[in-house]
């Protein structure tokens, strides 16, 4: 064994559970961080067709194991028989779901996603073997990675939920305004509000002023019978991980009033935030870049479009997003004739984008959002990335018209929500001025002070409060 290979070994691991495609991104930043520690190195755990996302060379130390087939063949008879048994179970899903008994196909799902996840951790990640942490994207997650978190936290070992989006509960709300998740409509209203009775905290009030549940009546008994249910099912990080780090004060105030424990909370910001620090530096230089690289008339402001991935989360159909995207692009050309460049969601193929963007005359980024977003003059999206644009101190539109029954920016310090798409080219017009309503988001962005941690340090923070955690005594 090779002098590098023994230092490796000598490194306590700390997993990164990358069960999310926008996760991947923040994990790499922070392996990339972790691989300047002397003793701690990065572990990449990412399911199978994943992997495409990463990239070719990994930060040095870190290592990747799949959650699919190849990872549990290579433990022996005993993990593949049991992987064979978990599949059993899942094929006995689909079946009773074929048979309209969906209360026992959720049940199935998820207490067997949960259970797979322990022995995942138990015996392919070895999580009690020289682990220094796991971190995870959000811990009410109901796949795997409930069960590698259980498990983890059985073995004494650190977790901390890193934070990589924004998380609103209207919006979850919204999502279950269905009568699966209303208590107070069938199926199985007498069940439901059974549930409600045993675990209050599960259940919230709409806008609409209708009770809803978090969890499916499957699911709950599911979590029920691993012992594992949340605190603060409604909020992120009202889970069972040890630490949640969080993006910025608003976020801390919110959780709070959610029920979440303070004394799990610390404001590190995101692994993303660091990169962005390093291209406000290069702003100028990104911004040649761009122009050449696109091709851009070097004198025309830059729009940044982020396009909104509401068919590719399930919040759309197919067609609906398309038509959407037609007239947003449209509305874009109508506002300005800027140079703008469109920046896809990890979800969205750009073949599906490509004719549309063309039609208008606009590009498809090959870069990450992060990585330019420094040289916009607008932002224009519907994302939790407009975060980033107010740290940048550029002007956004918030696409908020799409009738979902909430507003996530409406009020934000340098933004203007659109939540009449009647308005959406004027609105573009008025924010590529240099006067009236550009010039009063600038003063907002420029007095949002200390609201937000934006000082290249958010991985440091993050490490720092894993160590200070490692050896946390644990009943």
């Amino acid at each position: 064994m090779s002098q590098s290979d023994l230092a490796k070994m000598s490194k306590r691991r700390v997993f990164l559970l990358c069960s999310r495609r926008p996760i991947i991104a923040e994990f790499l930043i922070l392996a990339d961080y972790l691989a300047k520690e002397q003793d701690l190195r990065a572990v990449l755990v990412v399911p199978d067709g994943f992997e495409n996302l990463l990239p070719r060379e990994l930060p040095e130390d870190c290592s990747v194991v799949l959650t699919g087939p190849r990872s549990w063949r290579t433990k022996g008879v005993k993990s593949l028989f049991a992987y064979g048994f978990f599949g059993l179970i899942r094929k006995l899903s689909s079946l009773v779901r074929r048979a309209s008994l969906q209360i026992l196909g959720d049940f199935l799902d998820t207490w067997e996603g949960i259970a797979r996840g322990k022995w995942f951790a138990r015996h392919i990640l070895e999580v009690a073997v020289d682990s220094a942490a796991v971190l995870l994207a959000d811990d009410r997650d109901l796949r795997a990675d409930q069960g590698i978190l259980a498990e983890a936290r059985k073995s004494g070992v650190f977790t901390m939920v890193v934070a990589f989006g924004k998380s609103d509960p209207d919006a979850d709300a919204q999502r279950r305004a269905t009568p699966v998740f209303d208590i107070d409509l069938p199926p199985f209203r007498w069940l439901k509000q059974r549930m409600q009775r045993a675990y209050p905290a599960s259940v919230r009030l709409d806008v609409n002023g209708r009770r809803l549940g978090f969890f499916r009546l499957g699911e709950y008994h599911a979590l029920k019978a691993h012992a594992a249910l949340f605190d603060a099912p409604w909020s992120y990080g009202g889970g069972r991980a040890d630490k949640v780090a969080l993006l910025d004060t608003a976020s801390l105030r919110l959780l709070k009033s959610m029920g979440v424990s303070e004394q799990k909370l610390f404001i590190s910001g995101q692994c993303s935030h660091d990169i962005l620090w390093e291209g406000r530096k290069q702003r100028d230089a990104i911004r040649r870049r761009l122009v050449d690289k696109y091709r851009f008339p070097a004198e025309k402001p830059l729009v940044l479009l982020s396009m909104p991935p509401l068919g590719e989360h399930g919040m759309a159909a197919t067609s609906v997003q398309r038509n959407e995207t037609t007239f947003l692009c449209k509305a874009i050309r109508q506002a300005t004739d800027c140079n703008v460049l469109i920046s896809l969601h990890p979800r969205q193929s750009r073949n599906e984008y490509e004719q549309i963007a063309a039609d208008c005359g606009f590009v498809i980024a090959c870069e990450a959002l992060r990585e330019i977003l420094v040289a916009a003059d607008l932002f224009v999206a519907y994302s939790s990335t407009i975060g980033w644009a107010q740290m940048l101190g550029i002007p956004s539109v918030a696409l908020e018209y799409y009738g979902l029954g909430f507003t996530l920016f409406d009020g934000e310090p340098g933004v203007i929500a659109v939540t009449d798409r009647a308005h959406l080219v004027h609105v573009c017009q008025s924010l590529l001025s240099p006067h009236g309503e550009r010039a009063r988001l600038v003063e907002e962005l420029q007095a949002l002070g200390e609201q937000v941690m934006f000082d290249g340090g958010a991985c440091q923070r993050l490490v720092t409060a894993l160590r200070q955690n490692l050896y946390a005594y644990r009943t």
